[in-house]
């Protein structure tokens, strides 16, 4: 068991099945009084931030961090897209994005584990692009983005219970460190 700090349960679903083959369980622990540099690399971020929660706990663990590209808008908003998604509404996106030829957005994942002997941070992009119309409700990037050849917007996968975002290999290149390791 390793403990994974978030308070998204979300998060905890994906790594435990996606661990589930490596023998691999995580358990959601929150910590307060982590604080976040600004900064636009997201492994410095999650590296910073696995410290600071390892130093409080003393025990191994992980963080994750996601970072939103768009390379239209030079890589606007990366680490800021909670507070944009405050700010904007789906339109506003749309209206960003309307004169633009290329549509891509890319999600940037980023897993460090820590304990007494290691820090490892592991880091995959997953592209996907804007739609032309909002669908779906969620937060704003979300009615207004697909991952899917279909071009269903992630709010409206969320909605149907559908996949919103495709399996990188993120959580398989976790699992086998950890496992080569022998840190499970």
């Amino acid at each position: 068991m390793i403990l994974y700090v978030t308070s998204n349960e979300n998060k905890i679903l994906t790594a435990n099945r996606l661990l589930e083959p490596f023998g691999i369980k995580v358990k959601k622990i929150q910590i307060e009084g982590i604080v976040e540099p600004q900064t636009e690399d997201i492994e410095e971020l999650s590296q910073f931030k696995a410290q600071q929660a390892f130093k409080k706990i003393q025990k191994p663990l992980l963080v994750s961090d996601g970072f939103w590209i768009i390379p239209a808008l030079n890589g606007f908003p990366g680490p800021y897209m909670a507070y944009i998604n405050k700010w904007f509404c789906s339109q506003d996106f749309l209206n960003l994005m309307k004169e633009k030829d290329n549509k891509e957005i890319i999600l940037r994942e980023c897993v460090t584990y820590i304990d007494k002997e290691h820090i490892k941070t592991f880091t995959s992009d997953t592209k996907g692009f804007f739609v032309e119309k909002a669908s779906g409700k969620a937060t704003p990037v979300d009615e207004v983005i697909s991952f899917r050849e279909d071009g269903k917007t992630t709010a409206e996968c969320e909605n149907k219970g559908l996949p919103r975002i495709p399996q990188n290999d993120l959580w398989n290149m976790v699992g086998q460190w950890l496992e080569e390791n022998s840190l499970k």
